[in-house]
C-alpha cells in the first residue's frame, strides 16, 4: 500500500522539514507500507510557487491508498487541502 505523507513544510526550516518527514517515512517503512513523500515529488527548494508544488504533490496522492498526516499538518493550508482530497476520494487517513 503507497501512503502519501502530508505536514507542514512552509514557514519552517529545512532541517526540520526533513526530520519530519524522514521519521514519517521510516514509520511508514515500519509498519510494511511504501511512503510517498512531498520532498521526493519536487524538492523544497525547487524554483516554484505554492501553487505548483500542489499541483505535483496531489498528483502524487491521486496515486496513493493512504494518506498519513503528521502532527502539524493542521498549521497548513497545503496539509488541509490534501486531506480534504483524501477524504473525497475515501482513502484510509491515518494521522501521526
Amino acid at each position: 500500500m503507497k501512503v502519501y505523507l502530508s505536514g507542514k513544510i512552509t514557514g519552517l526550516q529545512i532541517e526540520e522539514v526533513n526530520k519530519n518527514f524522514n521519521n514519517a517515512a521510516s514509520y511508514i517503512r515500519s509498519i510494511g507500507y511504501i511512503p510517498v513523500s512531498p520532498l521526493d515529488i519536487t524538492p523544497p527548494d525547487a524554483d516554484m510557487d505554492w501553487k505548483e508544488f500542489m499541483i505535483k504533490d496531489i498528483s502524487g496522492l491521486l496515486n496513493c491508498d493512504a494518506i498519513y498526516m503528521l502532527r502539524n499538518w493542521g498549521q497548513s493550508k497545503g496539509a488541509r487541502i490534501e486531506y480534504q482530497i483524501a477524504r473525497e476520494l475515501e482513502l484510509q487517513v491515518i494521522f501521526e
